[in-house]
């Protein structure tokens, strides 16, 4: 389970000035007493919450609820990916006063500050709020530099209860960030609105003194990269690879995320250099074995470059783990067919790769196939508790035919088997379906999968059971 990085980063300015207490309900199993005893103790300036788009919603507006109940007057701040995307429509609901939109390291702590003073909240960039009736919107705030920030507030939380464990790799690793946003413009990505394509970053030896200060910190060798997109600048990169075999740091790298672009500009003695300073695994999100679809989702690659990408990786020793992704508006079944191809493909040339189960597209607001699914009559939730419902497993798009829509399924479920590593006890039946799904991807024969019935039935079962459907 990741850390609350959200959290840690905006409460890292403020902890000087004020006490923070940061409550996650992910690993707090009696969240709402603890809530309650806050509140009561009447020291409280403003609640800030966090969420994503989709089922994260529910236990924001239920937290939220609470406080309403407890703290009427008590203003309730809401930030992260989907208020930000949403911000209009967030600011509606009645749990919400304010809404911080954008990173919030800067805009956050100003605002705490109004808050606390009884300012004028027109003064705080990147925020609508409610006064009164009305909705008031101030001027955009520029993506905060991340180097601006010093030691992020790891301490707030106790690490303990979190576990993140690498793909393959049976230790827990600490997450890090050295870089934030990217300046590509993936049409699916949340990032073109969320960052405004812009990337900020530590320096080199920003960043090594970050792993170093957390390693003697913390006693851990594994570090697990949460960047957006660590390669953007090469330089950067090879100065901190440098400085980390220079200072003997010895440790393990894992979740690199990388281009298949870049890696095939790299070369194999580049990455190479990588694996030297303890980069084991980079993941690259190819999306799709379509020349076709990666040039309408503007992903900017071609299968030639992820190949190459994979033969270079093979050769340095590094272990690839690649994320795909199929039921994008405009494609059809032989596109995703070219998709499994690739990914049997990949599999196959390097022993080494992961490959990720084939992902069903969810469209995120404000990005640019969000608006193409909009004007080919796509429906979206209207408010905020209605995107409380709003799931990344599930078939979001309702323009495909019942036979396009089974299909995409039925390669959901039947691709988690590209990896019998993941199998444990049941890896019997995990090699059967793997040589199952690839003999039937080498012959391109995707009828009458009767052996899928099992799998499918399991997880539907385990989707009622969470709440979740396909």
């Amino acid at each position: 389970m990741v850390l609350p990085l959200s959290l840690i980063y905006i409460a890292t300015p403020l902890r000087n000035d004020f006490d923070i207490k940061i409550i996650d309900q992910r690993v707090d199993n009696d969240w709402r007493n603890t809530l309650k005893k806050e509140l009561r103790s009447g020291k409280t300036i403003c609640a800030g919450i966090s969420s994503m788009t989709g089922p994260q919603i529910s236990g924001a507006i239920e937290s939220a609820s609470i406080i309403k109940k407890l703290s009427p007057a008590l203003p309730l701040v809401w930030g992260g990916v989907h208020p930000s995307l949403t911000p209009e429509e967030t600011i509606k609901d009645d749990h919400v006063d304010i809404v911080v939109i954008g990173d919030g390291e800067e805009t956050f702590t100003e605002l705490v500050h109004v808050i606390q003073n009884e300012g004028d909240k027109k003064a705080v960039k990147g925020i609508i709020y409610k006064d009164n009736r009305t909705i008031i919107r101030t001027p955009p705030r520029q993506p905060f530099h991340i180097g601006k920030l010093g030691v992020p507030a790891y301490d707030l939380i106790d690490i303990r209860k979190y576990k993140i464990q690498p793909t393959w790799v049976g230790e827990n690793s600490l997450p890090i960030l050295t870089s934030r946003g990217c300046p590509m413009r993936c049409s699916y990505c949340y990032n073109t609105q969320f960052s405004q394509r812009q990337w900020t970053s530590l320096t080199p030896e920003q960043s090594v003194a970050l792993i170093n200060t957390f390693v003697q910190k913390y006693n851990i060798k594994n570090i697990f990269l949460l960047d957006d997109n660590f390669f953007v600048n090469t330089k950067r990169v090879t100065r901190i690879c440098n400085l980390l075999i220079e200072n003997k740091m010895h440790i393990n790298i894992y979740n690199a995320n990388c281009r298949a672009d870049s890696i095939a500009k790299m070369g194999v003695e580049y990455l190479r250099l990588i694996r030297k300073a303890g980069f084991k695994q980079l993941l690259v999100g190819v999306e799709s074995g379509s020349d076709k679809i990666l040039s309408r989702i503007k992903k900017d690659i071609t299968l030639h470059q992820v190949l190459t990408g994979s033969t270079n990786m093979k050769n340095a020793g590094i272990k690839p783990i690649y994320s795909f992704m199929a039921g994008f508006p405009f494609e059809s079944v032989e596109d995703i067919k070219q998709t499994l191809s690739l990914m049997n493909r990949l599999s196959k040339e390097n022993q080494e790769a992961f490959v990720y189960k084939l992902q069903l597209y969810t469209p995120f607001p404000g990005t640019d196939l969000f608006d193409y699914a909009t004007r080919h009559g796509m429906k979206f939730p209207q408010s905020l508790y209605e995107w409380a419902n709003y799931h990344y497993g599930r078939l979001n798009y309702e323009g495909f035919t019942n036979k396009h829509k089974k299909f995409l399924k039925d390669m959901h479920y039947y691709t988690m088997f590209f990896n019998k590593k993941l199998s444990g006890h049941r890896n019997l039946i995990s090699s059967l379906y793997s040589r199952l799904l690839t003999l039937r991807i080498n012959h391109r024969f995707y009828s009458c999968m009767y052996e899928l019935y099992p799998v499918t039935l399991l997880y539907k079962i385990r989707s009622r059971f969470r709440g979740t459907y396909l």
